[in-house]
């Protein structure tokens, strides 16, 4: 099976074009006391939906959702924490009424190029420099939250990428917000409960050929050379072939729309992320799980969904 996925995805590095004027955009993301989706051109690169203490910081690259040379858009939205509740013997995520005042939120946006090895060759300088507004508590001179009592909140703009590339992702894709939404659902769902059998019965070569034009995509985007091109089937591997792998029911399930609306995804409504998951048994012989992502489009008219990212 291994081979099989190897002979699919080994050599996506060597269509990659412009090499040598690589630029990878990340996203430094530092977000507390409240839950969050960050997207780029409505695009999701981050989310977090659940408790929190303090607050959480990552780097995440974004390159995946810029699809050309030029101005991109990017959103932070903001939610009230979801709390953690056991209900009939499964866990569920409670949104609090309302963001609080202890909540932040910053975002910055630079290019960099990285040497082969990983380390950074150069900084091109940041390119967004966000920080949600704070007003300053008189009584206490404190500084609170400027949108603090809100039950949601959106922050967006605009920044400039210089990218030596042109995907069509979504681009040309079928606005799926004018179609039927039950009927789209219904559609949708049938790829998930494909991919779920896929999983279980480890047929990793169908999910790589169904993953493939998004992977070359991403192989671009992301400048892939042999290294790297190896250590993301490494990854792909070892995400769909876990020990113990069982797949779990798909349920309480609504569709996000995303890329303008041409790009959807299933979300389980209890924890607002997505309902394809499995349990395994990690290395420590521990029981884990693992949530899996997918995001289809529709190319033309008439033609089924497929999965571009």
């Amino acid at each position: 099976m291994d081979e099989k996925v190897t002979e699919i995805f080994g050599n996506l590095y060597k269509d990659v074009k412009n090499y040598n004027e690589r630029i990878n955009y990340h996203a430094q993301i530092s977000i507390g006391g409240c839950n969050f989706e960050v997207l780029i051109n409505d695009f999701p690169v981050h989310q977090f939906f659940g408790p929190i203490n303090g607050s959480l910081n990552t780097n995440t690259p974004i390159n995946m959702a810029i699809l050309g040379n030029g101005e991109q858009t990017w959103k932070v939205r903001i939610y009230p924490i979801h709390d953690r509740k056991e209900i009939n013997d499964g866990v569920t995520f409670t949104p609090r009424a309302a963001i609080e005042k202890g909540a932040r939120a910053k975002i910055s946006i630079k290019g960099l190029r990285f040497k082969e090895n990983g380390d950074i060759e150069k900084e091109f300088g940041k390119v967004l420099n966000f920080e949600a507004p704070l007003n300053k508590d008189e009584k206490t001179g404190e500084n609170i939250f400027s949108d603090a009592g809100k039950p949601y909140i959106e922050y967006s703009g605009t920044f400039q990428a210089d990218v030596p590339y042109t995907l069509n992702g979504w681009k040309n894709s079928i606005d799926l917000s004018k179609e039927n939404k039950a009927q789209l659902k219904n559609e949708l769902l049938k790829e998930y409960e494909k991919y779920k059998d896929w999983l279980q019965n480890r047929e990793l070569d169908k999910i790589a050929s169904s993953k493939l034009n998004g992977k070359k995509e991403d192989a671009q985007a992301l400048f892939y050379n042999k290294k790297i091109n190896q250590e993301f089937i490494y990854d792909f591997i070892d995400m769909w072939e876990k020990k113990g792998l069982k797949t779990q029911s798909l349920e309480n399930i609504d569709i996000k729309y995303y890329g303008n609306n041409k790009v959807i995804t299933l979300t389980n409504r209890s924890y607002n992320d997505s309902p394809l998951w499995a349990t395994y048994i990690d290395e420590e012989n521990d029981n884990s799980y693992i949530l899996i992502p997918l995001y289809f489009h529709r190319p033309k008219p008439d033609a089924p969904l497929e999965v571009i990212r």
